[in-house]
């Protein structure tokens, strides 16, 4: 048996009999492969806004309602002396209450105008988080130590400059029954009342309006110049912008209460507890001397000047969605009035300008 004849080779394929490549099948794109760029930030635009919103007019407008309408009322409560008499003589208007309990009469209407007059601002403010954010009490109360003597060293520098301003500092005094109601308005609630006023309503709006930094400075002003004693005045503008500045830090409008309760509360005490006059007759024998006031000035406004420095560098404000959400002009009417009145009451407040009004004829001759 012979093997089987072997198969014969195929033929070569020439260059034409060549099959073609086929191309390979592209890779279908999935979504998720696909990098989405996220728009910038300025086209992207900010959510509607809903319901009442804080305003720089409408929260200039409350803050300077409300100062008038606790001031006035306080005044009235305890009673003001008038020229209402024959031949000029004055006569006591008002209740003839103590302080303390004309106070507590002040807070009360307050708060009954702010919820009648402007209730859409304080529904605005209600839903706001800075009104829904707790409190840090340990950033309030380190905050609290630091304003304080930054306060306290201000003052001190201007009264050893201007001896005359020791006499113009407000005291809280008051005795017996009334104690209890004192504490009560001047140290917790008239605290509360102005915290919701200028750093809730006034400061907002303005932020809203132009920024952090434009807000804090101009509600810090107008509150200074609200109390309208010199001495007052520089001893307020610090703590004024510490609250307002703790306010932007931690995002709560609480700390600044807390700050502002705890400042009251202590001048109180020292005010009934622990200034006497042998207190006050030491401070005098010091501004007699006349080779420690500007030395002393000088030393208290450097370390309030550094205390100062470091609040401002450590309560830096923190993102906030509502910062230029409305921006227009910050400066309103009533902010106006507000910083004009403040102005002609620490004017009116110098021994120099009391003579030239009391003497007019002086002036022309």
């Amino acid at each position: 048996m012979t093997a089987p004849d072997r198969p014969p080779s195929p033929p070569a394929r020439t260059e034409e009999q060549v099959t073609p490549a086929v191309p390979a099948t592209p890779r279908p794109v999935w979504p998720e492969d696909v990098e989405v760029q996220p728009a910038p930030p300025e086209t992207q635009p900010n959510p509607p806004e809903n319901g009442p919103q804080i305003t720089a007019l409408s929260g200039s407008r409350a803050a300077l309602t409300l100062l008038v309408v606790q001031n006035v009322v306080s005044a009235l409560a305890m009673g003001v002396w008038l020229p209402l008499g024959p031949g000029g003589q004055t006569v006591r208007v008002g209740l003839g209450l103590p302080l303390g309990t004309a106070l507590l009469l002040s807070f009360a209407v307050s708060v009954g105008v702010a919820l009648t007059a402007f209730r859409p601002s304080i529904a605005a403010l209600r839903s706001d988080t800075r009104w829904r954010t707790p409190p840090s009490w340990g950033t309030a109360l380190a905050a609290f130590v630091l304003a304080f003597l930054a306060s306290r060293a201000f003052v001190v520098a201007y009264v050893m400059l201007v001896p005359s301003a020791s006499d113009t500092v407000p005291q809280f005094l008051s005795r017996g029954l009334d104690v209890l109601p004192l504490v009560l308005a001047a140290g917790l609630l008239i605290p509360f009342a102005e915290e919701v006023a200028f750093r809730g309503l006034m400061m907002r709006g303005q932020e809203r309006a132009a920024g952090f930094g434009v807000a804090a400075v101009a509600s810090s002003a107008a509150f200074a110049l609200a109390h309208g004693v010199p001495a007052s005045i520089v001893g307020i503008v610090p703590l004024a912008y510490v609250l307002a500045r703790l306010t932007q830090h931690t995002g709560s409008l609480w700390n600044a209460v807390i700050v502002h309760a705890l400042n009251n509360l202590l001048a109180v005490i020292l005010g009934l507890f622990l200034l006497g006059k042998a207190a006050q007759s030491q401070s005098s024998e010091l501004l007699a001397s006349e080779a420690l006031r500007v030395p002393v000035a000088l030393v208290a406004l450097v370390f309030g000047g550094a205390v100062l420095t470091v609040l401002h560098l450590w309560l830096t404000p923190r993102p906030d969605p509502q910062e230029r959400r409305a921006p227009g002009p910050w400066v309103s009417a009533s902010y106006v009035v507000m910083v004009l009145f403040g102005l002609a009451m620490a004017l009116l407040s110098f021994p120099a300008v009391q003579r030239l009004l009391d003497s007019p004829g002086s002036v022309l001759r």
